[in-house]
């Protein structure tokens, strides 16, 4: 395309994104979880990066989006997904919840709980997730016959190829290139349906993914059908087709996303930013650090001081025992408390073991209290094989039936095997302790407690790459 046709395609889309800008600028602020627009507030965030990628500098509409797309409001729509909601706006809102909350336990947390989600569409869980399994499944999508589309089989296909795609910053990862072939042929065939039809979002989507794969592939008369729907007030109708009405938020935001990201591709060829990054979160973990970092910020009486330095040491991975200048002693009841705190942290277990002069034992023992203490010792410990089926039964009923008390006397054990993969129940109810850790505390004792909880769960959960070395 020459530069006045580029210039062209830029001035239609800036117009699109004007309209975006009026009605978001329009919304409440700040914008309830539950308010009407807010699935359509969530889709301009997701798209936002998208457009600051191809152009190569940060789009306007990402700007504006984030002043009303704001940390609070996501945050409260993953109190709502940690619950169980799952209706499409709080999905939407948890995916573009990055562009304001990527350091937020609470949204890594959900976005965790939408990834284990089977129900969640395809396309959705590969935004969250870099399973090889999902690529496959996407292949076999992406494959499959198109002998009677639809526009919801066209969003399907392309929202999945567009995902593997990330938006252009990287090549589908296909089985090989006979694949490719299938996959363009099917795109080809659906935007042929997709002209005739008239479907304005399905247009421009496909234009987008031919574009993907190809970026020469000519795709000018799509682009002249959409560039000719555009309306006075700046949106695309969901018909392609002459118009002067001006359109609402929600009847327009799909088709006029769908062209300005069209339109974007056309103008600028391919991605330019930064490839974006895949969630990787450790949701338990940040939650773990920034609880102790208000524990550590709070005074710390001296009959606390031993359990508060154990506990942030344990957290930190500092020592904390001279800083709060812990007691030296320990009665049996609390050295077995203790040990359970530093059970499988050797860094833990040898601050700890020199500050109380713990000396060398008989060895360990049996049960988890005997292999807790020998642990502490320094002795050998043999952390066992992986869970044996019982135990993972009995943990995964106490978290369906959400018995905290069953569930974490079934963590403990846990711990004295090697890590194994959890089932999503578990996982699900460990998430709604942790949550439940996370919210303010009483006094310091209520707050140490709560830092423990999260300390086992990330453990268990969020295992490290490497297994600890042996105290």
């Amino acid at each position: 395309m020459d530069g006045s046709l580029d210039q062209l395609l830029r001035l239609l889309s800036n117009r699109g994104l004007e309209w975006l800008r009026r009605h978001i600028m329009a919304l409440p602020d700040p914008v309830p979880p539950d308010h009407p627009d807010l699935g359509a507030l969530a889709m301009v965030g997701q798209v936002a990066p998208v457009l600051t990628g191809l152009r190569g500098r940060i789009s306007p509409i990402e700007v504006i989006v984030m002043r009303r797309l704001t940390a609070d409001l996501v945050r409260a729509g993953a109190v709502r997904v940690l619950e169980g909601a799952r209706d499409d706006a709080l999905i939407r809102l948890m995916l573009a919840g990055g562009l304001v909350a990527r350091d937020e336990p609470l949204w890594q947390l959900a976005c965790d709980a939408l990834a284990d989600d089977p129900a969640l569409p395809l396309a959705q869980r590969l935004a969250l997730s870099d399973d090889p399994a999902l690529s496959a499944r996407a292949e076999a999508v992406l494959t499959a016959p198109t002998d009677h589309p639809t526009a919801q089989d066209v969003a399907i296909r392309c929202d999945v190829l567009m995902q593997l795609c990330h938006h252009g910053a990287r090549r589908p990862r296909l089985s090989g290139p006979r694949v490719f072939a299938v996959v363009f042929d099917n795109l080809r065939t659906l935007s042929l349906w997709a002209q005739k039809r008239g479907c304005t979002a399905s247009v421009a989507r496909l234009a987008f993914c031919l574009r993907l794969l190809d970026p020469d592939h000519p795709v000018a008369d799509m682009m002249a059908d959409m560039m000719q729907a555009q309306r006075p007030d700046g949106s695309f109708p969901a018909r392609l087709g002459f118009g002067t009405a001006d359109q609402a938020l929600s009847d327009a935001v799909v088709p006029t996303l769908s062209v300005a990201m069209a339109l974007h591709l056309g103008a600028w060829r391919r991605w330019r930013g930064a490839a974006p990054e895949w969630l990787q979160p450790r949701p338990l973990h940040a939650a773990l650090r920034g609880l102790a970092d208000q524990i550590a910020a709070r005074p710390v009486p001296p009959d606390l001081a031993l359990w508060a330095a154990a506990s942030l040491t344990r957290a930190q991975g500092r020592d904390w025992f001279a800083r709060l200048d812990a007691p030296r002693h320990a009665g049996p009841d609390q050295l077995a408390h203790l040990a359970r705190l530093c059970f499988r942290d050797a860094v833990n277990a040898h601050h700890l073991r020199g500050w109380l002069r713990i000396g060398r034992g008989p060895g360990a023992g049996r049960d988890p209290a005997a292999t807790e203490a020998a642990w502490l010792r320094g002795d050998p410990v043999t952390i066992r094989s992986d869970p044996p089926p019982a135990l993972l039964a009995l943990w995964q009923r106490a978290a369906l039936r959400d018995d905290a008390a069953a569930f974490l006397a079934c963590a403990r054990i846990a711990r004295h095997h090697a890590d194994a993969p959890l089932t999503p129940p578990i996982r699900a109810m460990a998430r709604r302790m942790a949550v439940a850790a996370m919210q303010p505390a009483s006094d310091l004792a209520e707050a140490l407690e709560r830092l423990d909880r999260l300390t086992l769960l990330a453990q268990l959960l969020e295992p490290e790459m490497q297994a600890a070395a042996a105290a």
